[in-house]
């Protein structure tokens, strides 16, 4: 893994590392504040794993590191790489801005700053959980419930980034299980001790982001300083989006979305974000989230997609979306917010629709993961399982809260499946990228019409579903050369 971060992490020994993390993350990451820390005159590692409060200060500022604002706008914390997702499907259109790079799938390449950011943030937040795993199981001082569950906090942060690495470094899981492509980090690295691990087969990698989740699962506790915060459900709900690109699992994949979104797939739903801005993470409906408050927890105009979708505020105005894509939804669906605001035209037909969803501010949060996304995992591990009548109920769960005049799918087959991946992309526009998530773990292709500006086609299992090692590593881990790059 490079040792030199982009932003400046891997550039401190470990203890000034710790140091900054833990000073920059005392007002991090909640809603809530934590008790001030016991030292507060020079903090070392053996303080900040003395007591409760301090490991978990550390653990905000790892967090807090998700909304981060890197080198440019659209390379800055999870925010960023999600959004890349997003524009890379035939729903968006985005103008010559910020991301237009990976709308044209363009941005893959070993030494470009998505390629290098993407593997930099992620292993980055490997090496913090690294951190807290082992900085946790050395204390003399906590207590063996409060080293139980920071060791989950840890495993969860470490699975989650790994399975991010997976998706953008890797192809598709089920085609070559055994393809080795990324390496495994499970002890804290510095300058001073790292030389670069071996890439390992994918199916070494994904054993261990299960093991890590299924370890988090069962120790994490309900309940969690707010929606910013990891907790079981949050865990269950990651975890069930693993089970969805190895597709090895539904039963279980059904019972940890169920268990994430609380069993009641009709009230799961239930949300009033749609109409009124799309980011108040206080919404019932939202399971984790990036908070922000305007002033000491925001990162302004970094926050997308909301100052990309929001063509009525003072910012980006970048995202347009497909006429073929806004038919797909009924004058009565409360997600159908797109307008035409500034007039077709035969040169720029592309600009015709724009959206309301986002209704940027500084002090809008950001979603990570919905209940909605549960129910329809829910509803796909039943269509897999054969339980179709299940599966139009749980799609129906949130259509009809969506759209007062929706009717159940008579859909059966493949194209109830069909369905409630359409359903994802209505769900979900501009937020995590679904189609691009579902075209790669199905094997699927993500075709554009002619009024895209730009207009392509990305066949079923093209390399351009994954990016690029990047040459720094090539050139600075042995266990790699250029073959890796051969695509």
């Amino acid at each position: 893994m490079k040792i030199i971060n982009i932003k400046k992490s891997w550039k401190l020994p470990f203890k000034t590392l710790v140091v900054v993390m833990f000073l920059v993350s005392l007002s991090s990451c909640s809603e809530e504040f934590v008790e001030e820390p016991i030292d507060t005159s020079g903090v070392t590692d053996a303080a900040i794993f003395a007591n409760r409060n301090n490991v978990q200060t550390f653990v905000n500022g790892i967090l807090s590191n998700y909304k981060g604002q890197y080198r440019t706008v659209d390379v800055g914390g999870l925010y960023a790489m999600y959004f890349a997702r997003a524009v890379k499907g035939n729903d968006i259109i985005q103008a010559v801005s910020w991301y237009r790079f990976d709308y044209g799938h363009e941005n893959r390449e070993p030494a470009f700053r998505r390629t290098n950011f993407t593997w930099d943030f992620n292993y980055e937040n490997v090496n913090f959980a690294n951190t807290l795993i082992s900085g946790v199981e050395n204390s003399d001082l906590l207590s063996e419930g409060d080293k139980k569950e920071f060791i989950a906090k840890g495993k969860f942060i470490r699975g989650f980034h790994l399975f991010e690495l997976l998706l953008e470094f890797c192809p598709n899981y089920n085609n070559n299980r055994d393809l080795v492509r990324i390496p495994i980090y499970t002890a804290p690295t510095s300058l001073e001790t790292a030389t670069g691990n071996p890439p390992l087969p994918m199916s070494e990698v994904y054993n261990l982001v299960i093991q890590d989740l299924e370890d988090a699962v069962a120790d994490l506790p309900d309940t969690r300083l707010g929606k910013s915060f990891i907790n079981k459900a949050v865990a269950q709900a990651v975890l069930t989006r693993v089970l969805a690109v190895t597709q090895d699992d539904w039963s279980k994949m059904s019972a940890l979305a169920r268990a994430a979104y609380g069993g009641d797939a009709s009230a799961a739903v239930q949300s009033t974000n749609w109409g009124n801005g799309f980011g108040d993470m206080t919404d019932q409906e939202w399971l984790w989230a990036m908070f922000q408050n305007g002033s000491d927890e925001t990162n302004f105009f970094w926050g997308h997609a909301a100052p990309m979708m929001d063509h009525l505020t003072l910012s980006y105005s970048a995202t347009y979306f497909d006429p073929e894509f806004v038919s797909e939804f009924s004058a009565t669906d409360s997600r159908n917010l797109f307008f035409d605001i500034y007039g077709v035209s035969d040169s720029e037909p592309w600009r015709e629709f724009i959206s309301t969803k986002y209704a940027f501010t500084f002090a809008s949060d950001i979603p990570i993961i919905r209940k909605s996304e549960m129910v329809l995992f829910d509803a796909e591990a039943q269509y897999q399982l054969g339980n179709i009548p299940e599966a139009q109920r749980l799609l129906f769960a949130l259509q009809s809260a969506r759209d007062p005049n929706a009717v159940m799918s008579g859909n059966t087959g493949q194209a109830l499946l069909d369905e409630i991946l359409l359903e994802r992309k209505k769900e979900f526009y501009g937020e995590f990228g679904p189609q691009w998530f579902d075209a790669k773990r199905y094997n699927l292709p993500m075709n554009r019409n002619n009024i895209h500006r730009i207009s392509l086609d990305v066949p079923a299992d093209s390399n351009l579903f994954y990016l690029k090692i990047p040459q720094d590593e090539i050139d600075l881990n042995p266990n790699y050369d250029e073959r890796f790059n051969d695509e």
